[in-house]
């Protein structure tokens, strides 16, 4: 017969146990105190204050895109940095005017993508940037290639040249002669009452799309 008192080994079983657990907390203890006093000697595996990220910066990453208003007489570069400072200064405002003409900011419906989408329209005003632009020379378009072959080489910044009827004109002298330079450019022919409509959607990554 087992003359074992059940309790005193209940007891006994509680105490092996609980003996059990002090010991695996103290050694998870004395291994986290170890971590965290070593040292590494590899200065890049050292701690430090300063932020792991940085948020990157708008001005590193220019537009591929720089557009010019070909009027009679006139080529107009258009100061889009001016709308954006317009809707900088207003974000609540969908719509404004610059010195060059009238701009619509369209919002776009949420989408559930890593990308943020946009649409602007631009209208414009021919008779001011009449005003304000002199008329276009042969010292002008030396410029403007100069011009356009530095941004080419440093940001491949590429001219789109928005080409009104009255402006043909002045635009077919100016196309050969950026032809002749090899510059890469596109152009469009566009009514007077036609905006600029440019933006930004999934789908041009997707689909492969054309999107203004």
């Amino acid at each position: 017969m087992d003359s074992e008192n059940p309790a005193q080994s209940a007891f006994l079983d509680i105490a092996t146990n609980l003996l059990a657990i002090i010991l695996i907390v103290t050694l998870f203890s004395l291994v986290a105190a170890r971590r965290d006093t070593q040292t590494s000697s590899h200065p890049a595996a050292r701690p430090t204050s300063a932020e792991r990220f940085v948020e990157p910066q708008r001005d590193l990453f220019p537009p591929f895109s720089r557009f010019y208003f070909v009027l009679a007489g006139r080529v107009a570069r258009w100061d889009q940095e001016a709308v954006v400072a317009a809707l900088s200064a207003a974000p609540d405002a969908n719509s404004g005017t610059t010195a060059q003409g009238r701009y619509e900011w369209l919002p776009e419906p949420l989408v559930t993508r890593d990308l943020d989408t946009f649409q602007i329209r631009f209208w414009l005003d021919a008779q001011a940037v009449l005003t304000q632009e002199p008329p276009w020379s042969e010292a002008a378009t030396e410029r403007l290639l100069a011009d356009l072959s530095a941004a080419f080489a440093v940001t491949r910044t590429a001219p789109v040249f928005i080409v009104h009827p009255a402006g043909m004109e002045t635009f077919v002298p100016l196309y050969e002669r950026l032809q002749a330079a090899g510059l890469r450019f596109r152009w469009f022919a566009q009514r007077p009452d036609e905006p600029l409509l440019l933006g930004r959607h999934p789908a041009q990554f997707t689909d492969h799309a054309i999107y203004w």
